[in-house]
């Protein structure tokens, strides 16, 4: 018990901030010094006028705000991934099919001879320039078989 008495006397002064002046210097202490004065560190009691509690609904509805807004624009980056990904389905699977006329027609004209060979190649002709006005390289570098 006396130690805990002993210890309770020392921690009090510690509690205590004195304000000490020496010439153009101020320093802050635990212990009185000649001239100083006792500070009073307690917090000031909390307004009960509730503009703390306003500002806290004021942000919690800006906060909700900006995460609907957030959402939305979540929504329509997912809606515009959705729509360039089934396009690009739509564009991937006719130049497949014009790919496949032409290596057809290419096949055709290499088995053909004599006039035919001739028509043949004008048809290879009209097909690849088909390809090209439609797909471009753009299916060759989907598929990876850009130079």
């Amino acid at each position: 018990m006396l130690f805990l008495a002993l210890g309770l006397a020392l921690s009090l002064p510690a509690s205590a901030v004195f304000k000490c002046r020496t010439g153009d210097t101020v320093t802050y202490r635990d212990t009185p010094c000649d001239g100083g004065e006792l500070l009073d560190l307690k917090t000031a009691p909390v307004s009960g006028d509730g503009e703390g509690e306003r500002q806290a609904a004021r942000d919690k509805k800006m906060l909700n705000n900006l995460e609907r807004e957030r959402h939305k624009h979540e929504a329509a980056e997912q809606r515009e991934l959705k729509r360039a990904s089934r396009e690009s389905a739509v564009r991937h699977k006719k130049c497949a099919a014009h790919a496949r006329r032409q290596r057809l027609a290419k096949e055709d004209a290499a088995r053909a001879v004599g006039i035919a060979n001739e028509k043949a190649r004008r048809k290879v002709e009209r097909i690849t320039a088909e390809y090209e006005a439609e797909c471009g390289r753009w299916y060759e570098r989907e598929l990876g078989f850009a130079k």
